[in-house]
């Protein structure tokens, strides 16, 4: 199921255009929206969660157009990009203000906020006041308030910009657990890495465009034209490359020149090869250490298709 879809999306402030004729459809799960600062990812959040208008086409969430449809805010918890915190309140009662418009009150809106600051480990914190809060303090306050009316999607952007390791961990799990409850989760980020760590489904933005959305597979498997680099380490190596440089999907094959036991093959159609090369590993006898490949990740894929001018 769908839980966006856009159809000939564009939105211009001014003579930028900030997306251009997007079409895309996002499924219920983790999506990850992905592309370089200017890409658009920021305006497609704001689409979703009707805080602005689209000048041309349409976008839908759960089949409802989000500007006028003001009953769909109830299911969408927004994360929005910028500090918005007011730095002279405590935690706490931002979360309470933040909740009391909602329509949260009394004990329920309690038991919420000790829900929600529980699970973001927040409780320590409440009492102190947002000025002192570190950024990453900040970013699972964030996370909070996007939670605080428990709503069936979460529309996070950027919400692990300027985090250290230690916060990043917290709030991979975060998500990961929020998806193991059943909510359907698109986060914004330009780190490529981060979105692998927590789904292979990713919508890749450029220049206020889709370029290619789906799976990583899925869209590496459509770059017919670009060979894919693999890599294989064996104590056999030379005898492997003898064995491969016939073979019909391997376009060429390079010695590594740091490591003696390892090779680089370029290959046409890796899962036919992948497929093969098993065959050929029990046919001869090979012992194989590691056999990877260099271009299944989301960063080889975004340089293909966008010419290496990504901007990462």
């Amino acid at each position: 199921m769908n839980i966006v879809e856009a159809k000939n999306l564009s939105k211009w402030y001014g003579e930028v255009i900030a997306l251009n004729s997007l079409d895309l459809n996002i499924r219920s799960g983790i999506t990850g929206v992905v592309g370089p600062n200017g890409a658009g990812k920021s305006t497609l959040f704001k689409l979703m969660v009707g805080l602005i208008k689209p000048n041309k086409g349409s976008i839908s969430v759960r089949g409802r157009d989000p500007w006028t449809e003001h009953a769909l805010m109830k299911e969408i918890g927004y994360l929005p990009d910028h500090d918005y915190l007011p730095e002279d309140m405590i935690g706490s009662d931002f979360l309470e203000l933040t909740g009391g418009l909602r329509g949260l009150e009394g004990w329920v809106l309690q038991e919420r906020i000790e829900k929600i600051s529980h699970m973001v480990g927040m409780i320590p914190y409440l009492d102190r006041p947002i000025k002192g809060y570190s950024k990453g303090m900040k970013q699972r306050l964030k996370i909070s308030c996007a939670l605080i009316h428990d709503p069936d999607i979460l529309v996070l952007d950027e919400p692990l910009a300027g985090t250290d390791p230690k916060v990043r961990k917290v709030i991979f799990g975060i998500i990961e657990r929020l998806c193991k409850e059943g909510k359907d989760i698109i986060i914004s980020s330009h780190v490529l890495y981060d979105i692998e760590r927590l789904t292979d489904q990713v919508v890749l933005l450029h220049r206020g465009r889709s370029i290619a959305s789906g799976t990583i597979s899925e869209i590496r498997s459509l770059l017919d034209e670009f060979p894919h680099n693999i890599v294989i380490q064996s104590d056999n190596i030379r005898e492997m490359a003898k064995d491969l440089i016939d073979n019909q999907w391997v376009k060429s094959i390079d010695f590594d020149t740091l490591y003696k036991d390892r090779l680089v093959v370029k290959v046409s159609e890796p899962d036919l090869f992948f497929d093969n090369i098993t065959d050929l590993i029990l046919e001869k006898g090979y012992e194989i250490s590691r056999l990877y490949s260099k271009d299944d990740d989301l960063e080889s894929v975004f340089k293909y298709l966008v010419g290496d001018r990504s901007g990462f």
